[in-house]
């Protein structure tokens, strides 16, 4: 199954992400709804720390939740969730609570120490998700030039005035 068939539960996986003390910074369309915008999403997108160590705490974290490359509806033969995160610099996955982007270096994002500091720590269900920043997302989302980014920026710009 793929992340159109499965509904994104974001609550399980933020409880994977802390359950294996993976250390990120939320992005994307869930970002944007904790800054106050209301709009769909159909993944959870990660900025996770660098480093092997969190690399391989995540790579955990995503095989409890049955992670598999996207669209796929099962991981090919010989394929690697660890191999794929140490390679990939945007990592499209499907989970059975729904879809994860990682993202190891995002358009217009800055260094991951200056995104972390940035961020504001939500409570979800008792765990603490880490978000990007205001700042940091109008500039990731300037950078990507996608009409859907376009509209968070508007979005996320009259938040920040109103």
């Amino acid at each position: 199954m793929t992340r159109r068939d499965i509904p994104l539960d974001a609550t399980e996986i933020f409880a994977a992400l802390a359950r294996h003390d993976v250390e990120y910074v939320l992005i994307g369309g869930l970002a944007v709804q904790a800054h106050g915008h209301i709009r769909t999403t159909q993944d959870a997108d990660l900025v996770p720390a660098p480093g092997p160590p969190t690399r391989a705490r995540l790579a955990a974290a995503l095989g409890e939740l049955g992670a598999r490359p996207a669209g796929k509806g099962e991981a090919p033969p010989g394929w690697s969730l660890a191999e794929a995160l140490d390679r990939a610099g945007t990592l499209r996955l499907d989970t059975d609570a729904g879809g994860v982007d990682v993202h190891r270096e995002p358009p217009g994002a800055a260094p991951f120490a200056a995104l972390r500091a940035r961020a504001m720590v939500l409570e979800v269900a008792e765990v603490p998700v880490v978000v990007a920043g205001r700042d940091d997302l109008i500039a990731m989302k300037r950078a990507s030039g996608r009409p859907i980014d376009r509209g968070d920026v508007i979005a996320l710009t009259r938040a920040e005035i109103g």
